[in-house]
């Protein structure tokens, strides 16, 4: 046997892994992507492979196989059915964008004159509408690039997607097992326990994200629908989409939407005005009900991060490391604030594990969660 390593080569060891981990992922990002949306999907999927697993007593390669099929059926058929509606969505609005600014602005420059405030239009709305139409069009040729140019590239980062997320959602458990067979002995019950509490609110956040941007895009999609406003599966999408930014995303959205109903004729002969209200008040609803009814249900408080840090940690990791940044800003917040909790009790020489009890049991209010419901990925409680 050799020369045992000292605690400070074992700590330079890991540590120097640690740093080789981050150069490697900012260097290569649009590389690992693929493996980290695996990673995502699979994280969410984790407690459905297990409670197949042992509801039916199935191994864990046909468990994690029948949900991949599951996943994979889905993923074919929404592409087939909603895919090609926003892609046309897109392209009309890409089209019509001019008659649709030029319509709000006639709107608008109407209301101004009805009001006596024609010199406040020509100030306000005049003199930039030709500013806007150059800088939509600058923004239409940046985004416009041809399909076919990325097609081969999406399809390979498809195909690795898939194969990670399968390979994750069957190999899960033994991951687990081969990190926490490799962590220093004295420390591996309060790191696992440390782990396990991130785990319980990290799964009831991502997965209550992905609850609420389905819920709100379909309920949104519908509503705009039953109003005739158009490019409604966009909209929508959109709204989905942006609900997960605090504040900012959901008034975005409305207004967008406001938008593109003052720039089209309403189908039931009201005023523009009027219609503008009506989907501003729909989205005003849905707005309160997902305040009030769907967040403190499917997500409850999960992470307790303020507004402002929710807001800098989205706009920092979508800065930084684009679509992907913006998914995991706020777990990784979430994250380091509990490990900051962790790390303050220890420098106090204090249990850190009660107060990070009481994070848990005020994350998980909502009904049907529990503090021990799933602190393993993957893996059920002995």
């Amino acid at each position: 046997m050799g020369a045992r390593w000292s605690v400070t080569t074992k700590r330079a060891v890991v540590a120097g892994f640690v740093v080789l981990a981050i150069v490697l992922f900012w260097r290569a990002g649009d590389i690992v992507q693929p493996f980290i949306w695996g990673l995502i999907v699979a994280y969410i999927l984790l407690p459905v492979v297990g409670a197949i697993e042992r509801r039916f007593t199935l191994s864990r390669t046909v468990s994690a196989l029948a949900v991949f099929v599951a996943l994979l059926a889905i993923i074919i058929g929404g592409g087939r059915l909603i895919v090609p509606r926003i892609a046309e969505n897109a392209g009309d609005l890409e089209k019509n964008w001019p008659v649709l600014l030029a319509n709000a602005t006639l709107t608008i420059s109407n209301v101004f004159d009805q009001l006596g405030l024609s010199d406040v239009d020509k100030v306000l709305i005049g003199p930039n509408v030709d500013d806007i139409e150059r800088q939509l069009a600058a923004m239409a040729q940046r985004t416009a690039l041809p399909f076919a140019v990325g097609l081969g590239h999406f399809l390979l980062e498809f195909l690795v997607f898939l194969i990670a997320t399968f390979l994750l959602l069957r190999d899960a458990p033994r991951l687990y097992e081969f990190v926490r067979r490799n962590l220093p002995n004295r420390q591996r019950r309060e790191i696992v326990q440390v782990l396990g509490e991130t785990n319980v609110m990290l799964g009831r956040y991502i997965r209550g994200q992905f609850l609420l941007v389905a819920l709100m895009s379909t309920v949104t999609t519908i509503g705009l629908t039953l109003l005739g406003v158009p490019y409604s599966v966009l909209l929508g999408v959109l709204t989905g989409l942006l609900e997960t930014i605090p504040f900012v995303g959901p008034i975005t959205a409305g207004a967008i939407a406001c938008l593109v109903a003052l720039g089209h004729p309403n189908p039931f002969g009201w005023s523009q005005l009027v219609y503008v209200g009506v989907v501003a008040i729909m989205y005003t609803i849905l707005r309160h009900a997902e305040d009030y009814l769907v967040i403190p249900t499917v997500i409850g408080r999960a992470v307790r991060l303020h507004p402002a840090i929710v807001i800098f940690s989205l706009l920092t990791g979508g800065g930084v490391f684009g679509l992907i940044g913006i998914v995991l800003a706020v777990p990784f917040a979430a994250t380091l604030r509990l490990i900051l909790i962790y790390v303050g009790a220890k420098l106090r020489d204090e249990d850190p594990f009660p107060q990070l009890e009481v994070e848990l049991a005020e994350a998980t209010e909502a009904p049907g969660e529990t503090v021990e419901s799933s602190r393993v990925p993957g893996r059920a409680r002995p």
